[in-house]
């Protein structure tokens, strides 16, 4: 593949038109708004439940920021 042919690609790909930034900016958007109502969820428990969940009360923070992969649709891998 030549370097202007392989540019073209990764350019096509990115999809730098205006739907593809109106679906990004939303999809942070629904990111962030998830990660605060996690926290305020994890904020209301009392400390018990937290240890039950294997986490303490300091590491609300870091535990809600991880960004893992999607599962899929069955919540089960291989």
């Amino acid at each position: 593949m030549t370097t202007l042919a392989r540019t073209t690609n990764e350019t096509r790909s990115a999809d730098f038109s205006l739907f593809g930034f109106v679906g990004r900016a939303a999809r942070l958007a629904y990111r962030a708004m998830k990660m605060r109502s996690e926290r305020a969820a994890l904020q209301a428990m009392p400390d018990h439940l937290l240890k039950d969940l294997g986490i303490s009360r300091s590491q609300i923070e870091y535990c809600t920021s991880i960004r893992l992969p999607p599962s899929d649709a069955d919540g089960m891998s291989d």
